[in-house]
C-alpha cells in the first residue's frame, strides 16, 4: 500500500498543478443492515493540503527528536569496499594484522580447515568438492566478469535512482523555477503599469492637442476663405465700376469733340512731331 501511496504523490507531483487522489486500497465498510458492503472512495487533496503534509513529515522526521548520531540516515557508499583472493573482505585479513602479521589471515584460515578435517567437522565425501568448487566457481566469474556485471548493476540502480527521485525532483524544481520567474515577471509588469498609465495619458493628451490645433487651422482657414471672398467681391466691384466711369468719360469726351476740333488737333500733332523731328535731327 505504501509503494502504491508514494506513486500516486510523485505522479501527482510530475503532473503539476491541480488536486491528486492517492492510489491506495479504498476500505470498505459493511452495510448496517448486513448487506453489500458500502465503498468508500480515496480522499482527494489539494495541492495546499499536500504540501503542508509534506513539511509535516519533513518536521518529524529531520525533527530534533531524530538521533541522527546513533541512526544517521542511509547512504549508497561511493565505491565498494576492498576484497581480497576477489572474494573475501580486506577488512577480515587488516583484523589479524596487529597480532599475526601478515600472513596472519592465511595460517588461521590453512589451521581452521586443518582443525575441522581432524574433528570430522568437515568430512571429505562425495559432496565435499561441491563447496570448493562452488567457491572456485564464484572467483572465477568474479576475476572474469566481476567489473561486467558490477557496472551493469549500477547503470541500473542509477537509472532506477534517476527515473525514481532525480527526474520528479527535478521537474519539481524546473516547474518551481518557472513559476517564480513567471511570478517575477508579474511582478515587474505590475511595477511598470503606472509609466504604462502615463504614457497612454500622454499620447491621449498629445492626441488631444493634435485635434485641437486642426481645429484652429480649421477654423482659420475657413474664415480665411470668407474674409477673401468679401476682398476679391470688393474688387470686382471697385473695377467694374472704374472701367464703368472711364468707358462713360471716354465716351463723352468722344461725343463731344467736332469734326473741325478733330483736324485741328491732328493738325496740330502733326506739327509737333516735325518740330520733334527738326530738334532729333539738330542734335545728330
Amino acid at each position: 500500500m505504501l509503494p502504491a501511496l508514494k506513486s500516486g504523490v510523485l505522479r501527482s507531483i510530475l503532473h503539476g498543478q491541480g488536486a491528486f487522489r492517492a492510489i491506495a486500497v479504498a476500505p470498505i465498510r459493511a452495510g448496517s443492515t448486513g448487506g453489500s458492503a458500502e465503498y468508500i472512495p480515496p480522499k482527494t487533496y489539494t495541492k495546499e493540503e499536500r504540501i503542508e503534509q509534506w513539511d509535516y513529515v519533513n518536521s518529524v522526521y529531520f525533527g530534533p527528536e531524530r538521533d541522527l548520531k546513533n541512526f544517521p540516515n542511509p547512504s549508497q557508499p561511493d565505491q565498494a569496499p576492498p576484497v581480497r583472493m576477489g572474494i573475501v573482505p580486506a577488512s577480515w585479513f587488516e583484523f589479524f594484522y596487529p597480532k599475526t602479521g601478515v600472513t596472519g589471515p592465511y595460517l588461521f584460515a590453512g589451521g581452521l580447515s586443518l582443525w575441522m578435517l581432524s574433528k570430522e567437522v568437515m568430512v571429505i565425501d562425495h559432496y565435499f568438492w561441491e563447496f570448493p568448487s562452488f567457491w572456485g566457481a564464484v572467483w572465477f566469474v568474479n576475476y572474469k566478469f566481476g567489473s561486467q556485471i558490477k557496472k551493469y548493476f549500477s547503470d541500473q540502480l542509477q537509472l532506477k535512482q534517476d527515473i525514481i527521485f532525480t527526474r520528479p525532483i527535478n521537474a519539481m524544481k524546473g516547474a518551481a523555477q518557472e513559476t517564480i520567474a513567471k511570478c517575477e515577471r508579474l511582478i515587474e509588469e505590475t511595477e511598470v503599469a503606472k509609466h504604462l498609465y502615463l504614457a497612454k495619458k500622454e499620447g491621449v493628451e498629445l492626441q488631444l492637442e493634435a485635434a485641437y490645433r486642426q481645429r484652429l487651422l480649421t477654423a482659420f482657414q475657413e474664415v480665411k476663405k470668407r474674409l477673401d471672398y468679401a476682398l476679391e467681391k470688393e474688387n470686382v466691384k471697385r473695377r467694374y465700376e472704374q472701367e464703368h466711369m472711364v468707358n462713360w468719360i471716354v465716351s463723352s469726351v468722344t461725343k463731344s469733340i467736332t469734326a473741325q476740333q478733330e483736324k485741328e488737333s491732328i493738325q496740330s500733332c502733326i506739327k509737333t512731331l516735325k518740330n520733334l523731328s527738326a530738334k532729333q535731327a539738330a542734335v545728330l
